[in-house]
């Protein structure tokens, strides 16, 4: 169905798998907009709770195709980049969370797509690694957003100004990932997360998500007015009622 990527819904959950082994998962403007018209489904589809992106092969994703780059003329890169937005926006603000499945290496705007995920599980072969200097670039799909909120502006300023790789140990202390799994265990990993994940009530989780992505910029006034509007949705909302009850029902027992 795809030129680029795997899909497949299992119940509540989607997996999203990038398929260019051979070239390391690379995205090419063909991969972008593959994964961009399956976001849009994703967003419209109520049946999904939760979102896992995998890769195939030996890498998550090293990149973007730099075949495909060439030399811009004025304005180009801008346009290109505006269009590529999309993708990285969809993934941060759905209403669904968004777990990363890492084997490999995650590099640049792979590093980015992984950024913008809301769980990061990465095997313990993985590296990472803000490249966009080697090739003369600054950090573009929400890197200059996203990886400072992860692992404080310090070390995202040595990530991205030197462009050297973090094994995966490194990015679990750094804050970068969720977690770290033998690499036979990562796809165990996060199919238990996603399972979890998928249990919980997408009202409250898509909530949680929303405010929280906005936590930096808010004012205390305004994050307490949000945390309240978000509080009292998910109050009038019927799992919440079904989940008072159960829990009642329990402690009765």
């Amino acid at each position: 169905m795809y030129e680029t990527i795997l899909v497949e819904k299992q119940e509540n959950v989607f997996s999203l798998t990038l398929n260019r082994p051979q070239a390391l998962n690379a995205m090419d403007m063909v991969m972008r907009e593959e994964i961009k018209e399956v976001l849009a489904q994703i967003v419209r589809d109520d049946e999904v709770r939760v979102v896992v992106l995998r890769a195939n092969g030996r890498a998550f994703c090293a990149g973007g195709d730099i075949k495909t780059m060439g030399t811009s003329a004025p304005n180009a890169g801008r346009k290109r980049l505006r269009n590529v937005h999309i993708l990285y926006k969809t993934l941060m603000t759905m209403d669904k969370p968004v777990i990363a499945a890492v084997n490999g290496y995650a590099a640049g705007s792979g590093l980015a797509l992984a950024c913008a995920c809301d769980f990061r599980i990465a095997a313990k072969s993985s590296k990472f690694a803000a490249s966009f200097i080697n090739v003369g670039l600054v950090p573009d799909c929400g890197i200059f957003y996203n990886l400072p909120r992860l692992i404080g502006v310090a070390k995202a300023k040595e990530m991205t100004m030197l462009g050297q790789a973090f094994d995966a140990e490194k990015a679990l202390e750094m804050g970068l990932v969720t977690n770290v799994v033998e690499d036979d265990q990562l796809d165990t990993a996060v199919n238990e997360l996603a399972s979890q994940l998928a249990a919980r009530s997408p009202i409250a989780l898509a909530l949680n998500k929303s405010v929280m992505n906005r936590s930096f910029e808010l004012s205390l006034d305004d994050a307490l007015e949000y945390e309240a509007y978000a509080q009292d949705v998910c109050m009038m909302s019927q799992e919440h009622k079904e989940l008072v009850a159960a829990f009642l029902d329990k402690k009765k027992k």
